[in-house]
Order: structure tokens, then sequence, then C-alpha cells
């Protein structure tokens, strides 16, 4: 007689988990080993101390090829615990289960006795500190763009934490939540969008000028941002024998999303050239 050879090998903790997740995260895998003639299907289970609900502890394989290998992983995501610091679990053990093809009953080939431990890192929130910001507002900024949304996904924060180590866990699940949102919907009052616009094409510009007069030159001005902001234009005209004049605006407010003209005067030298001239403008504010 000989006895089914399955086994378990390469125990490890992948990474601690947030309190509080948004999602699951993978903490801990092993490695199935077949057995070397037998296909049946595998259950691994494993005991955390203290309990931790919202944490896997039971996969089942599907049937394997005998002689095969197949990594398994277990994910948690744990609910709000009321954490003032981050929690330390302790697998105490893993157990490897087959399915008897006969009875379709579980049948239990080893126990491995373990003590691999990972964190449940206290949550984010937006006022207190975070483990590498001031608070969880700052380190939401640190990754929105100038109009406070957060990009989904945001690729740096992921890049951060998982090649950099710049960011814990908790704080990248943090900025997942608020992945393809304005932050301040998560954290409220925590950012101020920048000033946005762009020129549109509706202008005021004469087709026709005589030297020697002053025309208005009216830019068209859209604000495209989240809040009223003063924009101004700097003007550039060029022509004729390097001519070049360039024109600074007076500030103008422009309400979200309306547009407006900004208007520069150009006074046209007496002595000016005859020919076609070419107006450029750029935005500030």
């Amino acid at each position: 007689m000989t006895a089914v050879d399955a086994k378990i090998t390469d125990f490890a903790v992948v990474q601690n988990v947030p309190e509080a997740a948004s999602r699951y995260y993978l903490f801990y895998q092993c490695k199935v080993y077949a057995d070397s003639e037998l296909d049946l299907e595998y259950r691994v289970r494993i005991s955390i101390s203290p309990s931790l609900d919202g944490a896997e502890t039971s996969k089942e394989t599907g049937k394997m090829t005998h002689g095969t290998t197949l990594q398994v992983g277990f994910a948690a995501k744990p609910s709000d615990l009321g954490l003032t610091s981050d929690a330390e679990y302790t697998i105490t053990d893993v157990y490897l289960d087959a399915k008897d093809p006969r009875t379709g009953a579980w049948v239990n080939l080893r126990s491995y006795s373990r003590s691999d431990t990972f964190k449940v890192e206290k949550k984010v929130t937006c006022g207190a500190a975070t483990p590498h910001y001031s608070s969880g507002c700052e380190l939401l900024k640190h990754y929105a763009d100038d109009q406070c949304n957060m990009p989904s996904p945001s690729k740096a924060a992921a890049y951060d934490y998982h090649v950099y180590e710049r960011i814990t866990v908790a704080e990248w699940d943090f900025v997942r939540k608020a992945e393809g949102k304005d932050i301040n919907t998560l954290c409220a009052n925590c950012c101020t969008p920048a000033p946005k616009g762009r020129i549109c094409d509706e202008h005021d510009i004469p087709t026709e000028a005589k030297a020697g007069t002053s025309i208005d030159i009216g830019v068209c001005v859209e604000n495209t941002g989240k809040i009223k902001a003063d924009f101004w234009v700097e003007v550039t005209i060029s022509g004729p024998n390097d001519y070049s004049e360039t024109l600074t605006s007076a500030k103008k407010s422009i309400d979200v999303g309306k547009k407006d003209k900004i208007y520069v005067t150009w006074d046209l030298p007496l002595n000016l050239q005859s020919g076609t001239y070419t107006i450029d403008a750029t935005l500030y504010a």
C-alpha cells in the first residue's frame, strides 16, 4: 500500500491588509503538490488567531492532475474593527484535504503547524496622520490632479505601494476609495481646484485695420474648471519686416462653464507696413 503523497510547501505571508478595506487583498499563499499518481480535488484550510472576519480560510483547487502543482492564495477584506493601532494576526495551522472520489467526502491528509504573522493596518482617515502623510487629506491631494480628481486607476499610488514601498497598504486602499472621484467627496473641503480654462473659437478680431489707429482684439476664453476664476491673456502680433508686439490684458473673472471675451488694445504704429498680421494668444489664470 502506498499513501497519497500530496503536500503543501512554500508557505508565505504576502502583505498586510487594511482595516475597513475597499476590496479583498491577498495576504497568504502556499503551494499544493498533487499526488504523484491520482487525479484528486484538494482543499486548503487555514486557522487564524485571533479570528478575522472578512478573511478567506478555505480554498478548493478543483481536480488536479497527478504530479502537478498549484499556488493557492487567501485574501481578506476586513471591516471597520475600531482599531487604534495596527493589529497582528497569526496563521497557526494549515490543513490539506482531499475529496474521496468514491464518497465525495473531504478527508484530511496533512496538517502543518505554522506561526506566520501579518497585520491589519489601522484605517486611514481624512484628518488623522498616516504613516507617510500629515493626514489622509494630504495623502489624497498628493495623488489627485489639479482639479481634485483622483485618476482611475491611480497608477502612481500603485507604483508607490508595489514597487517603491513609499506608502502602506492602508494608505493605498484609502487612495483607491477615491479613484474616479473628486477627493472632496471622500474628505470634505480637502482640496481647492486650480483655475482651468481654454481659448475658445468665438473671437472678436477686426479683419482690417489702418496704420495710425487703434483696434480692440477680443480673445474668447472659456472657464472649464470647477471654480470661478480670474483669467488674462497675452496677445502676440507678428507681421512683415519682423514686426512683433506683445500685449497683456487686464484680469477678467469668468464663472464656471461660461465663455467671455478678454480684450487688449493694439495701437498700430503710423509707419506700420501693409500686409497680413498674425495674432497668437496665450491664456493665464
